[in-house]
Parts: C-alpha cells; sequence; structure tokens
C-alpha cells in the first residue's frame, strides 16, 4: 500500500489514534477529515473527492462530523465502504452530524456495486449512473443515512435501505430495494411522489413510517408493517400489491389499483392518537414517532412486535 496514492494532508497514524483525531478536530471547529482505511496504515484527507480518488476498491473512508463540500459531482466508481459520524444531533452530540453537500450529486456507477454508506445526511440528489448509463450497481446498502432531496436508484439495481430518512422522493426506476426501518416525511404533489417508479415488483418495505406521503407506480410491491399517516388512500396506481397488517389512517387501502393480498391492515386509525408527538406532517429529530399507548399498532406487526420504526430490531 506504500506509495499507492497521492496524497492530500496525509498523515500515516495508528487507526485508533486517527479515529481520536477526527473526533477532536470537530471539536476545536477545525477542517472535517476522512480517514481512508484499507490493508495498509490509515491515511487522512480533508477533500474527500480526493480522499475518494485515492481509497482503493473496498477500502473504508470514515468521515468525521462537519460538512464536506464537493465541487460537481461526487462520483463512487468502486466498491468504498463511507462511514459517517451519524445524522441526528442527539447521537452525534460530540463529533457532529456528518453531511455531504455537492455542487452536483452523489453518482453510485455500477462498478461501485457493494459499497455501503453509514451515518451520513446527504444535502443533494443520490443518482444511480452517470446520466449516460452506468446505473445498476448491485449490493448498495443505506444504513442511517438521511436525504434531504431525491434518490433516484436504476434498473437492475439493489438496495438495501435500513432506518433511513428521506425527506424527498425514493424513485426505483425498476430497481429494487429492501426498505426496513426508514421514515418517509415528504406529502408529494400532483407530479412527484414520495415514493415511486418500482415498477417491475422490486420494491420491498417493511416497519416504515410514512408520514403524509403514499407508494405511487409501483407494481407488485409488498408493503408489511408500515404506519400510513396520509388521510387518503396511501397505495395509488400500483396494480397486484401485496399490503400484510399496515396500519393506515385513511379509509381505503389503495386507489386506482387492483391490489394483490391485502390481509391484516387496519384502516381509519385516530391521527390525533397516532403518534407521541408528530403534528405538522413533517418529521423533525424533536418529534416522537412511537406509536401512543393503546394504539392498535401496538403488538400487530407480523413478527409480533409494533407496526412502524420501532417495531423490530
Amino acid at each position: 500500500m506504500e506509495g499507492k496514492r497521492t496524497l492530500y494532508m496525509t498523515h500515516r497514524l495508528p487507526l485508533l489514534g486517527l479515529m481520536a483525531l477526527l473526533a477532536a478536530g470537530t471539536a476545536h471547529a477545525q477542517l472535517p477529515r476522512i480517514v481512508v482505511q484499507g490493508t495498509g496504515m490509515p491515511e487522512v484527507f480533508t477533500d474527500l473527492s480526493t480522499a475518494v480518488a485515492a481509497a482503493m476498491p473496498d477500502d473504508h473512508l470514515y468521515l468525521s462530523g462537519g460538512n464536506f463540500d464537493v465541487a460537481g459531482d461526487l462520483v463512487v466508481g468502486k466498491t468504498l465502504h463511507f462511514v459517517g459520524a451519524g445524522i441526528h444531533p442527539d447521537s452525534s452530540s460530540v463529533t457532529g452530524v456528518t453531511s455531504i453537500t455537492t455542487t452536483g450529486e452523489t453518482q453510485v456507477l455500477t462498478s461501485g456495486s457493494g459499497s455501503t454508506f453509514t451515518g451520513i445526511k446527504f444535502m443533494d440528489r443520490m443518482e444511480y449512473g452517470d446520466g449516460s448509463g452506468n446505473g445498476a450497481p448491485t449490493g448498495i446498502l443505506f444504513q442511517r443515512c438521511e436525504f434531504v432531496t431525491q434518490v433516484n436508484l436504476g434498473e437492475f439495481s439493489e438496495t438495501v435501505i435500513d432506518e433511513c430518512i428521506f425527506r424527498h422522493r425514493l424513485y426505483g426506476y425498476d430497481g429494487t430495494a429492501l426498505v426496513k426501518r426508514s421514515i418517509f416525511t415528504y406529502y408529494g404533489n400532483g407530479t412527484h411522489q414520495p415514493i415511486g417508479s418500482f415498477s417491475t415488483g422490486g420494491l420491498t418495505m417493511d416497519h416504515c413510517t410514512v408520514i403524509g406521503g403514499r407508494v405511487s407506480n409501483c407494481a407488485n410491491a409488498t408493503l408489511t408493517n408500515c404506519v400510513f399517516s396520509r388521510d387518503n388512500a396511501p397505495v395509488w396506481q400500483s396494480n397486484g400489491v401485496t399490503m400484510t397488517n399496515n396500519l393506515c389512517v385513511s379509509p381505503n387501502l389503495t386507489s386506482n389499483t387492483t391490489p394483490g393480498a391485502t390481509i391484516g391492515n387496519v384502516l381509519n386509525a385516530d391521527p390525533a392518537t397516532l403518534f407521541v408527538n408528530e403534528t405538522n406532517d413533517n418529521y423533525e429529530v424533536t418529534d416522537d414517532i412511537h406509536l401512543t399507548p393503546g394504539n392498535v399498532g401496538i403488538g400487530m406487526a407480523t413478527d409480533g412486535t409494533n407496526v412502524g420504526i420501532y417495531g423490530t430490531n
């Protein structure tokens, strides 16, 4: 590994010492830093694009708290593992939230298959591909990430999304996604819906909480153990959708849809007693979206836990 990279503000130290340096650097309002850890000695960068370019396939990039600015696109064209300090101020109070801001978008290419992202807030669009194709990465994992704007997957792509927050839309573009324990907090409009364009049956949602939004144009999707606070049908124009043990405020399960199997769903839930504290259809970290005591959704999930994001480990 020696000499394999052109370094930008690079130091070589034991990994534990570098992680302490990341926390200390943030605490003293220094530049955010990235530790790149491969098979050799770890290296430190202050520029994210430079760190990504220097990293070798399967390297881990540990990002301190703070914001990382990227001019243009951040392109992930090889298998990399990004680990941030977290997205929730309470859980990252020492290091600060890790965020990435681009003047373009974060692009994950087919050659980036197997990449993982943990504990990062993406301020700009997440896009599979580069606008000319290359948008079918597989084995992608997003865990405890937050997306401020849209996420666009790609045809034949495969993604697992776990404990994430979506503040705009998730479009599958005929990819495959397993979405677990995630929050959707975008109502949508006449043109765009929060969750859509999984038209080939590639969407599976389990133990998610959808605040105000709905699923649209997702034929043959599988929705299980979710909470939908929307006051009209949470599924639109998604023939063949399978819905099991979902808790819905709406009196109707679907609209403009011929559903598949629908088992154990509860309709007409009282929005005033749905969550402990959420009042404006816009999730904030100060909200408490546990189900209220005595709520019908408690113990209602297929695994005997609560429906929504707090129902399963």
